[in-house]
Order: structure tokens, then sequence, then C-alpha cells
């Protein structure tokens, strides 16, 4: 409410005296939709008069201790200062302001998203704070004129005109919802002089009860109200102050921690939930790997056959047959017809090997996993309990949320899948041509690995090395390997060959087509295309 016509009407009558009789030296403003004019004493050096026309918060307060930005500040209205204020105005009947100086004067019209800062000099043209938009600049200064100015408190007269309640809605715009409630609270007679006389006192209220601040769960929000309403619960402490100035300090600060406080619980939120889907689609997934068992001693039996009967294998053959003897039994062995022999051999040994190592891996990661999902869960219950900004600030930084940074206006904005190989290993995929160039060329450090799909069209895929000094192991390599043949035209393919190097071996020539690049060194792995099981994928 602290925004109604009344209200601002009784801030200025009280701003009024402060300010006549002293000269304005500067105008600037250093953040949005903000104006601070330099208005010192011989008591307060660094005394400004801060004019916000913001439509949510739009307000006049004086702060006596204010300096002035080192940059980043646009100064306004420099050719007519200084300045000496001469008086206070307000329009009788809208949100309009006006404070004459002695060679201008200011008009102030509060009109949500098109209010404005003018300055019109005796002698010159008019200079507007905010642009103008939607209509012509001299039709909005010679309606701003027309209207009446005074420097007292404007109190509508409908008894004089003998209008009905509706009527006077319609004649006076800033009878509004508040103000109306307020009515509808008082009185629920029909006799439209009682709801006049009703209706009088509570403006009159608004000019002179004390001010409070509190929250109402009537409209989920902290209200800015005369003392004597009676529409709304008190469900919070009460804050009580005699002057508007004080009032709207309070209240803006109290409405800026409940913002903040909302923004936290929301950021707080989005993050659990996200983090126990993560957790739960993890932990789902490394029990089905479980569940499956281990391969190894099935891998190894085909290796260990297929190394006794090598004479029988002949390079082209994609599958055998071979019985073991130790257990009479028969297998039916695939093969890729690309190996030689051995190849084949060696394979099946990597992969029981790799399927040890694999098995093992999925029992640590479950159990991290488990504890991390319940730590999780445990936050969440302390979340719930969170009724205080110091407690939602403290669960921030235990969740370790980061604030979001602002990206400078060059950097451009490239947002890449994101995954996590054994919850240690960071690995980056491009999504098109112009994020595979900034993957490879901006983003990649020299001593990430680098891979692409060797002789098919596909993602560029960076496997971030944090840490150079620290090797990386073989099937970290292998697993980066398949995202990178996953995300290409060889998604399909039983297996892949993936070309992979240093970053800083990865080289664009000017004129080369978005998403082309050179390798001056490559080494190439044949992988099976797939997201490998000791994967998370962290961005889509």
């Amino acid at each position: 409410m602290f925004k109604n016509y009344f209200y601002l009407n009784r801030a200025l009558l009280e701003l009024r005296d402060k300010l006549i009789g002293i000269k304005i030296y500067e105008v600037f403003t250093q953040e949005k939709e903000t104006l601070y004019f330099h208005i010192p004493t011989e008591e307060n050096e660094f005394r400004h008069l801060v004019i916000s026309i913001n439509q949510s918060e739009p307000y006049l307060i004086i702060k006596d201790e204010h300096r002035k930005a080192r940059k980043n500040v646009a100064n306004f209205y420099s050719d007519l200062l200084p300045s000496e204020i001469e008086s206070v105005l307000i329009a009788q009947d809208d949100r309009i302001i006006k404070i004459k100086c002695s060679n201008f004067y200011l008009l102030i019209p509060i009109r949500g998203t098109i209010s404005n800062v003018i300055a019109i000099p005796e002698n010159g043209e008019p200079e507007f704070f905010r642009k103008v938009k939607q209509i012509d600049e001299n039709e909005l200064i010679s309606e701003l004129i027309s209207h009446n100015y005074n420097a007292l408190f404007n109190l509508p007269n409908p008894l004089a005109n003998g209008q009905s309640l509706d009527e006077l809605k319609k004649t006076f715009s800033y009878l509004t919802k508040d103000i109306l409630n307020e009515l509808k609270a008082r009185t629920s007679s029909d006799d439209i002089n009682l709801q006049k006389d009703t209706l009088l006192r509570i403006i009159s209220q608004i000019n002179s009860d004390p001010i409070q601040i509190f929250y109402t769960n009537d409209l989920s929000r902290y209200v800015f109200v005369p003392s004597g309403f009676i529409s709304l619960s008190r469900d919070s402490e009460i804050y009580e102050y005699d002057n508007y100035q004080d009032a709207l300090l309070k209240f803006l600060a109290v409405g800026n921690k409940l913002s903040r406080e909302q923004r936290l619980q929301k950021e707080i939120s989005k993050h659990i939930v996200k983090e126990l889907s993560i957790y739960s689609n993890k932990l789902n997934s490394l029990q089905q790997r479980i569940d499956e068992g281990s391969k190894e001693e099935l891998y190894r039996k085909y290796a260990d056959l297929l190394l006794s009967n090598l004479h029988k294998i002949k390079k082209g053959m994609k599958e055998i047959i071979l019985d073991d003897f130790t257990n009479s039994e028969t297998y039916k062995i695939s093969l890729n017809d690309k190996f030689s022999p051995k190849q084949n051999v060696d394979y099946y040994y990597d992969k029981a090997r790799g399927e040890r190592i694999n098995y093992s891996k999925s029992l640590e990661l479950y159990k991290a996993a488990k504890t991390s999902y319940n730590n999780i869960l445990d936050i969440q219950k302390e979340f719930e309990n969170c009724d205080e900004l110091s407690k939602l600030i403290s669960l921030k930084e235990k969740l370790d949320l980061k604030d979001s940074k602002v990206t400078e206006k060059n950097e451009p904005q490239m947002k890449f899948r994101h995954f996590i190989i054994e919850n240690k290993y960071h690995v980056f995929v491009g999504r098109d041509s112009k994020s595979n160039d900034y993957l490879s060329t901006k983003f990649a450090k020299q001593n990430d690995y680098w891979f692409h799909a060797r002789g098919y069209a596909g993602s560029h895929v960076l496997l971030r090395v944090d840490n150079p000094k620290e090797g990386v192991p073989k099937n970290i390599i292998k697993n980066a390997a398949s995202i990178a043949a996953y995300f290409s035209k060889a998604k399909t393919a039983g297996t892949a060959p993936v070309a992979y190097t240093f970053a800083k071996f990865v080289t664009k020539r000017k004129g080369m087509e978005p998403g082309k690049v050179m390798m001056q060194k490559e080494n190439v792995l044949l992988v099976k295309p797939e997201i490998p099981n000791n994967t998370e994928q962290i961005e889509e």
C-alpha cells in the first residue's frame, strides 16, 4: 500500500521541510530505474534524495549516507545544476510529483512501466531519465502540466458532489482495492452516506496514523498499512513507525529479506529434488547391474577356449562353437571378423578384466550413492524445518550451491551435454557445429583429452583433465571414447573406431566450416557406442 496515492501524498508532506531551500549539486544513476540527487548539508556531506521509478517499488526517500559508485555511473541534468529546491508538490488527482527548482522543475509521474523523471528547464528542451516509447513526449508533458498541484493532503470530497460509491471509484482511481477492502471490513451497511464517512476516516488514517508493517497470511506477504486497519490478519512481529520514511525503509528491508528467503527456498528445493532424482536413478541402474552379476568367469572361459583352439579360428569368422571338456558344455562365442585370432582372444581377456573392475566398482558406487542419497534425505528434513534466512544460507553453504555468475557480454553462452564418470571424471559433449567449435577451441584446456568418432559425423567430446600430473586410467579413456561413438552416426554399430588426442593438438584453420577441425596427432580405439554403466549424466 506504500505506492498508494495517499501515502505518496503523506511522504511528500514529510519530505517537504527537509528539501525546500536545499541545493541539488549532482544527479546520477548507478542502478536500473533509480536516480540519486546529491543534496549535501553541513551535517551530512553524502546525503542524497533517492527516487525509484521501478514499477514494483516506486518511492522517494532521503539517505543521509550514500557514496557514489566509482564505475557504471551515468549523470543527468548536469547543465541545470547546481539548483535550489523551492517547492515540493503533488497533483490533486494523480500520482505525479512536481519538484520546483530555481531554474527548472521536475515532473515525476508514477505510472508503472512508463514512470519517469523529467527535467523541464526554463529555457531549453526537456530531459527524460527514461526514454518514452508508448506516447509522444510533448503530449506527455502537456498532459502532466495540465494537472493542478499543491502541497496539501488531498482528501476527495464525496459529500459535495453527491456521487454513489461506484461513481466515486470511477472518479477517484486512487481508491484502490486495499482501501475498498478495508471499507467492506468496517461496514456492511448500504447507507451511502455512512460508506462515504467511513471512507473519509480510512483515508484520514493513511495521513495521520502510525504505519504498521507485518506479514499477513491473507496476502502471503508483508504489508504497509495504517495502525487502525482491521481488514488484514497480523501473522508476524509488528513494526510500527510514526513517519513514512522510516516505515518505508523497514518495509523494503523485510520485503527484500522475504524475497531472498523465497528465492533460497526455491533454489534449495529444486536442488534437493534434482539430487534425489539423480541418486535414485543411479541406485536403480547400479542395482540392476549388480543383480546381473559378474560375467568375468564367462568371458575368461571364452578367452581360455579361444586360446586353446586358436588353430580353429580364421580371420573373418563372426562366431565359433567350441566344446569345454572340463564340464562337457558347448559354447557359441561371437567373434569380431576384423580381428585376428589372437586379437579375439585378447578382447575376451580384456573384457574379463574389465568386468571384474566394473562389477567391483559398481558395488563401491552403489554404496557411495546410497550414502549420498541418505544424506540428501537428511538435508531435505532439515530444509523442511528451515524458517529463518540464516538457516537457509547455512543450508545453501552445506549443499555447496554457488551463486550464478554473470557472463561477460562477449562470452557466448554455450551449453554442452555433461557427464561424470565414476563420480570424478567430467566429460563434455558438443550439441551442434557451433558448440563443437566452442568446445574444441575455447572451452578445452591443452591437456584435456579430445575425442571424435573416426570416419563418422558426430559430436566433439572432451574429457576434462584437472590435474595433468595425475594419469587418467585407460578404462576412463575408453568410457569417454564410447560416449563419443554414441553421439555420432556410428551410434547403432556394434563397435566403432574413435580417434582421440590431447586438446592442444586440435586446431581450426581460418575458413574451415563450422564443426570442422584438424588433429596433428591421434590414437584410435575400437569401442562399443554407449553411455557406460559407471557414467552419470549431469546436463541434458
